[in-house]
């Protein structure tokens, strides 16, 4: 049997007898040298966050707007991946210098808030929460939940997507997601600790045991969030977005495909008044038509169509601007074959 795997955020594949496992990441070993350069990152970054996490709102949001032009001004490495991901996006009408400009600038000041937006999440309480976000058509995520077979919430790195956990939180919903370990073990607890205990959402790790964690998760009519707006290099598939045959992460058509769990699009929009509105779709089903590829390659398509409908209203939040999206694509113009693929691309499937 030919292997498969989910490649949108972890390693995976299918042993001789075709039994789907997941295989754990490399966990990479360190010296002491860069231990104790880990340990004193951690005494900083979690002393600083805690005074961070102490300050009121509006204060935190004039430290990140200052932090946000800052990071514009001097981090030229990722406002040049930004501008040339504009140029992409908006390929038909092509944007002025100012207007990239403007978009970028916004989004670093967006990025540096929600840094301390979420070191301020245990802010977020069932009192406090219109002061934070308001939320349209959540019984979206009802309606999924009553067929009893779990949840896809399809979100990306978008405005605040922390706030769609609290939420989940706050109405009862048990939330999970899936993350990549940081290389710096004692931030990346504290971070995880806090979205955890503070953000609502449970956190698995890529490692061995994975499949079997999501499976009983979603079995249990649990909800599973999942970021696929970034570029995957795992893997194979090929989808358009945004007009440009791009490399996409496989993995929440899979999951639809095994599971039959719905999906719900949710995104975070930021508003005027600094508040953000979490606006939830769906649910949506996909039949399986015997041609998997295919399937995957198609429902990826229109989850990409989600993706580009509200980064082009608000290109400004979408964080993923400043990572290289469509990197290792073999051709701008690539038309995808019969089967979703691109013709020299390898697989692993």
């Amino acid at each position: 049997m030919r292997p498969v795997g989910i490649t949108s955020n972890w390693i995976s594949g299918s042993n001789q007898d075709g039994e789907f496992k997941f295989y754990p990441m490399d966990k990479k070993k360190t010296d002491p040298v860069r231990t104790v350069g880990y340990i004193l990152e951690a005494v900083l970054v979690i002393a600083l966050g805690t005074i961070f996490s102490r300050l009121p709102k509006s204060i935190a949001g004039h430290f990140g707007f200052f932090a946000g032009a800052l990071l514009f001004r001097f981090d030229q490495r990722d406002r040049k991946w930004a501008y040339h991901n504009l140029d992409i996006m908006f390929k038909d009408r092509p944007l002025l210098q100012f207007e990239k400009d403007r978009i970028v600038r916004a989004l670093f000041i967006n990025i540096a808030k929600l840094a301390f937006e979420y070191l301020q999440l245990g802010k977020l309480r069932a009192k406090t929460l219109p002061e934070f976000l308001q939320a349209e058509n959540h019984q979206a995520v009802d309606e999924a939940l009553g067929e009893k077979k779990g949840v896809l919430v399809i979100t990306a790195h978008f405005g605040n997507w922390e706030y769609l956990g609290v939420l989940g939180s706050q109405l009862g919903y048990h939330v999970t997601t899936v993350l990549k370990r940081q290389h710096n073990p004692y931030t990346d607890r504290w971070l995880t600790k806090i979205r955890e205990e503070k953000g609502g959402v449970k956190c698995f790790y890529h490692g061995r045991g994975l499949n079997h964690r999501i499976g009983v998760h979603l079995k249990q009519n649990g909800i599973l969030a999942l970021l696929a707006d970034q570029r995957y290099i795992s893997s194979s598939l090929i989808a358009p977005f945004f007009g440009v045959s791009s490399i996409t992460a496989a993995g929440p058509a899979k999951l639809h495909l095994w599971y039959e769990s719905p999906i719900v699009f949710a995104f975070s929009i930021k508003q005027p008044d600094g508040r953000f509105l979490l606006q939830f779709d769906g649910p949506y089903h996909f039949a399986g038509s015997g041609d998997h590829r295919r399937d995957c390659v198609n429902i990826m398509t229109f989850i990409n169509k989600k993706y580009e409908a509200v980064i082009r209203k608000y290109p400004e939040q979408w964080l993923s601007l400043l990572t290289p999206r469509w990197q290792g694509v073999i051709s701008k113009n690539v038309a995808l074959t019969k089967d979703g693929e691109s013709g020299n691309t390898a697989t692993d499937f």
